[in-house]
């Protein structure tokens, strides 16, 4: 089962590197803070940045790789490029980097600890 975990974890690097490096980049713009961390052994990667105060920039920040890649998605469909063979792979891809996780949907509604906290 080890190996099982860490075969999907391979997988899904690429696709999280990017979702995290677009967290990174939008928290970024407002803030020197805002930190990114990868763990190559343990295929992980992970965005940080202080409360931001703004609380539209904070949803942006936390929803970005969801917008973007819902975009990406949307333009993909009309285009009417078939799907099938490599871009089945950068389907999943794609759908890997846009899927938000519970912490992303917590961030962008104030919910974290961290940001109750008086700033």
């Amino acid at each position: 089962m080890r190996r099982v975990a860490q075969l999907a974890g391979l997988v899904t690097f690429i696709p999280a590197l990017c979702h995290e490096l677009t967290h990174w980049g939008v928290a970024r713009t407002q803030t020197d803070d805002a930190a990114f961390a990868v763990e190559v052994y343990g295929c992980r990667a992970e965005a940080s940045w202080p409360p931001l105060e703004s609380r539209l920039v904070r949803t942006i920040a936390f929803l970005a790789p969801t917008v973007l890649g819902t975009m990406l998605a949307v333009a993909w469909l009309i285009s009417g490029a078939p799907i099938g063979g490599w871009r089945l792979i950068l389907l999943a891809g794609l759908a890997v980097y846009t899927i938000p996780s519970p912490r992303d949907v917590r961030g962008a509604l104030g919910l974290q600890p961290a940001q109750q906290q008086e700033v």
